[in-house]
């Protein structure tokens, strides 16, 4: 019993410790938007970053025991909280990302129809875009605007705070409007040639995610049937399944397991990339 309250003692002093220094790097500053969008943006904030480390820690820690029924292992385990933490973080940032990738086409919109109603003001074009769009969008397009309105140029401000929130589709519109400034062109004309665009790629997205869809549900069942075995085994012939926990072998045959399931992985993960560029 002492060693049970000697291991909890060590996965609390691990969290403990990762807190105390988290507090000891100051947050990223650089230029403030909006607080919804702060929150999520690529320097996810650290509120965010001790919780999903809690949680990574709390999920290792409890599938490293259920599945080998050993402290031992299940304290080993605890070396994936970090990545479950970052793979938490990333969720975050790409389900904002994806969000406003939706919301591109709503943006083109609503530039294009403000154009054609003989608006050729681009400041009033920018604040009718801003009273039509929602978050997280909406906080993207309130910064450009005030930006806008400190004298930095249209394209100025909408590459900067495209390059500080990650999101790719601005730079389209950032050339747009920097055409529009430096050579006269037709912005309502390039602006309904990039919703276009942006409608055949939002296709294409929706195409590529449902062929990948059977590729991640294969990848998630083939990494979860050989623990789910081991824990089967485990409950019903305790015996048949002690060795691969309590000799050397065992342990060494255990992590060859554990690594060809990662391996896997990564190589479906791979897969998915090269199928989505």
């Amino acid at each position: 019993m002492p060693s049970v309250y000697l291991v909890f003692g060590v996965v609390l002093a691990v969290v403990a410790i990762f807190l105390i220094v988290l507090d000891l790097f100051p947050k990223d500053k650089g230029v403030q938007l909006h607080d919804e969008w702060a929150e999520t943006r690529m320097n996810i904030n650290k509120s965010h970053t001790k919780k999903n480390f809690i949680i990574g820690v709390l999920i290792c820690f409890g599938l490293g025991y259920l599945v080998t029924g050993r402290l031992l292992f299940a304290v080993i385990a605890l070396l994936g909280a970090v990545p479950v933490a970052r793979y938490l973080n990333k969720k975050i940032i790409d389900k904002k990302k994806s969000l406003m990738e939706d919301q591109y086409t709503q943006v083109l919109n609503i530039i294009v129809t403000s154009l054609q109603g003989s608006s050729s003001n681009v400041y009033k074009v920018l604040e009718e875009t801003v009273a039509s769009l929602k978050s997280p969008a909406k906080e993207v397009f309130v910064e450009i605007l005030h930006r806008s309105r400190t004298g930095t140029k249209h394209y100025e401000a909408i590459g900067a705070v495209a390059e500080e929130t990650q999101w790719e589709d601005l730079k389209q519109l950032e050339m747009a409007f920097r055409l529009y400034d430096t050579t006269g062109s037709n912005l309502q004309q390039v602006c309904t040639h990039l919703l276009k665009n942006a409608y055949d790629r939002k296709g294409n997205k929706k195409y590529v995610e449902a062929t990948t869809a059977q590729i991640r549900l294969t990848g998630i069942i083939l990494s979860i049937i050989p623990f789910f075995l081991i824990v089967f085994m485990r409950l019903s012939a305790p015996e048949f399944i002690e060795p691969l926990f309590y000799t050397l072998p065992g342990g060494i045959v255990f992590g060859l397991i554990v690594l060809l399931v990662f391996t896997g992985n990564q190589i479906i993960k791979g897969m998915m990339k090269t199928l989505s560029a």
